[in-house]
């Protein structure tokens, strides 16, 4: 009877401290999927024009273009991307402590002075990755689409070409009377 009350304890110990250890497991996989995200759009727009950047971006999270270039001058592409996706996510599920994107981009700009990552400044402010990595890969493939359209050469327009000449009539056949 002893050994199966001390498995029994084991097993409660063990599953007691199982789901912090999940936790941790899950948001270090969210961090890195978090830094995959910002890299790739790093070398995604490493030779685009960084005009047609600050507008997707200003457009995609509806704040200002100035917003956008003042968040470039900070960090990278990738950088920039997931603080507006975590920004917007902080103002949805938190409307009343963030009301706007300014107040959460201010708050996201205090953690990120004090040298958090993504993952801890998620975890300090209550939230899950997850969602914010998703929103990052969507403004990924929407960056690389619109820019895509914005640098494809514009349609050039049918000239018309004059018409062609008109065959020579051929003289007719001569008749050859040895045949």
């Amino acid at each position: 009877m002893k050994p199966f009350i001390v498995s029994s304890l084991l097993g409660m110990v063990l599953l007691i401290g199982l789901p912090p250890a999940t936790i941790l497991a899950q948001t270090d996989v969210d961090q890195s999927r978090v830094e995959t995200v910002a890299k790739n759009i790093d070398k995604d727009m490493a030779s685009k024009s960084s005009s047609n950047q600050v507008q997707v971006l200003s457009k995609e999270f509806n704040v200002t273009p100035k917003t956008v270039e003042d968040l470039r001058a900070k960090q990278g592409w990738g950088g920039v991307t997931i603080e507006l996706a975590m920004a917007q996510h902080l103002t949805q599920t938190d409307p009343k402590t963030y009301p706007t994107m300014t107040a959460a981009l201010q708050k996201l700009d205090t953690l990120r002075a004090e040298k958090e990552g993504w993952g801890k400044i998620s975890k300090d402010l209550g939230f899950k990755l997850g969602p914010v990595v998703s929103a990052a890969e969507q403004t990924r493939q929407e960056l690389t689409r619109d820019i895509q359209v914005a640098e494809r050469p514009q349609k050039i327009e049918k000239v018309d070409r004059p018409d062609r000449p008109q065959r020579p009539e051929r003289p007719e056949r001569v008749e050859r009377p040895h045949r």
